[in-house]
């Protein structure tokens, strides 16, 4: 308890850290930003309204992903975990993916070495979807566009692509007796439903790819609004490349994380560093109140359902 309650103060102390500098950082380049600044009604609401279709997406892919594991998922109980867990990211300790996870043991029985593994599938996908997106947008730019373009991004872009490969190694199955076979056996399943399922496999190639459209078009409307002149395909390079946020997030939300991953793609795009964070700063701050309101309602709802559900008597329990 002592120690969870340390790493808890720990991580809040870093958060607050990082979001003082960059308040900070902000603060002494506001003159640059308010002239820069051409805020819209039309593009404010335009990002709330595409913010609201996250949720949406990320339900869908929870709703396919746990029903091929053999979880009853609603597609409404799919929306408020999306949205609950994207919620719950924004604490000081991220733990959307914990959440879910004890959600779905005590709702639908759900093992968590079955959940952790398929969500560790999910995660690999996710990023090779982004590495290709990525890839197209740089050869194209080389060979019809005459882009010079880094070859550091290149590298990044395809090391991220190649994580499709790891669904198609070899797996050694070894037959271990008692509770810890039956723990090898469902991580070995949750890891190779994507594999195994192209039906499954081409709806959440489909789905993330909306995902990163999504974010893209939020990302050319900040940039649009602070008077840079971005055109789709950059955009839609800087939401691949922000992909990289859940590799390594250690805050909030990818709080810091994610404007120096996209600030540093844009500036080697040609951007101004400081006006790039503004930017993800901008679509941040406006995107947070569609995940505190829907979220919170979400992780209540979500909440009763676990209630009511702990005191049906004689429900079946998969193990952990």
């Amino acid at each position: 308890m002592a120690s969870h309650r340390f790493r808890s103060i720990i991580f809040s102390l870093l958060s607050l850290g990082i979001l003082a500098g960059i308040v900070y950082y902000l603060s002494i380049n506001a003159n640059k930003y308010l002239h820069l600044l051409q805020l819209s009604a039309l593009g404010v609401i335009a990002i709330l309204a595409l913010s609201l279709a996250v949720p949406l997406i990320n339900g869908l892919i929870n709703v396919y992903m746990f029903q091929s594991l053999g979880v009853n998922l609603s597609h409404r109980e799919g929306f408020y975990l999306a949205a609950s867990a994207t919620f719950v990211n924004l604490l000081p300790l991220p733990g959307g993916l914990l959440t879910r996870g004890v959600y779905l043991k005590y709702r639908h029985s759900l093992s968590y070495v079955e959940y952790f593994s398929a969500s560790l599938a999910l995660f690999f996908c996710s990023v090779a979807v982004n590495g290709l997106i990525g890839i197209m947008i740089l050869l194209y730019w080389i060979l019809f566009k005459r882009i010079d373009v880094s070859p550091f991004l290149l590298i990044v872009f395809v090391l991220m692509a190649a994580c499709l490969f790891v669904f198609w190694l070899p797996s050694f199955h070894i037959r271990l007796p008692g509770r810890i076979g039956k723990w090898v056996d469902q991580g070995l399943h949750g890891w190779t439903l994507i594999s195994q399922n192209s039906t499954l496999l081409v709806r959440l190639l489909g789905l993330q790819t909306g995902f990163m459209l999504l974010f893209a078009v939020r990302q050319w409307i900040a940039f649009q609004m602070l008077s840079q002149n971005i055109t789709i395909s950059q955009a839609i390079l800087l939401s691949s490349g922000a992909m990289l946020t859940q590799l390594v997030s250690f805050a909030p939300g990818g709080l810091g994380v994610r404007e120096a991953i996209v600030g540093g793609i844009a500036s080697s795009l040609g951007f101004d560093l400081t006006v790039s964070i503004a930017a993800v700063e901008l679509d941040r701050v406006i995107t947070t109140i569609t995940i505190v309101l829907i979220g919170w309602i979400s992780t209540v709802l979500l909440g009763r359902q676990v209630s009511g559900n702990l005191i049906k008597p004689g429900k079946p329990k998969r193990d952990a």
